[in-house]
């Protein structure tokens, strides 16, 4: 996606937003796909922000994701599942905070 309009940026982020629930899922139901459920938050966390705009907040969101990531290799499902979910939750009240622009 190209541009910085506030359209634009929403949609990223809800784009975003929709592959960090398939992460938290994949916690929940531990299976083959997880792994792939996972890398796919990931790619799409790792693409830049339409116009750079939402680059400092994705940084924070991305720090959350890998050490989620790394509390789920150690085995601590309850760390690992509170990271995730503050991340979504960043991720909506970022969704309404530009919506109220």
């Amino acid at each position: 996606m190209s541009g910085g309009t506030t359209g634009v940026r929403v949609a990223h982020l809800l784009r975003v937003g929709g592959y960090l629930e398939g992460a938290i899922a994949a916690l929940w139901m531990p299976n083959r796909r997880t792994e792939s459920l996972l890398a796919m938050a990931r790619a799409s966390l790792n693409e830049k922000s339409p116009g750079g705009k939402d680059e400092p907040f994705l940084e924070e969101v991305r720090a959350l994701f890998e050490e989620a990531v790394s509390y789920r290799k150690k085995e601590d499902f309850a760390a690992a599942m509170a990271r995730l979910r503050v991340a979504q939750d960043m991720i909506s009240l970022r969704i309404i905070e530009l919506c109220g622009e």
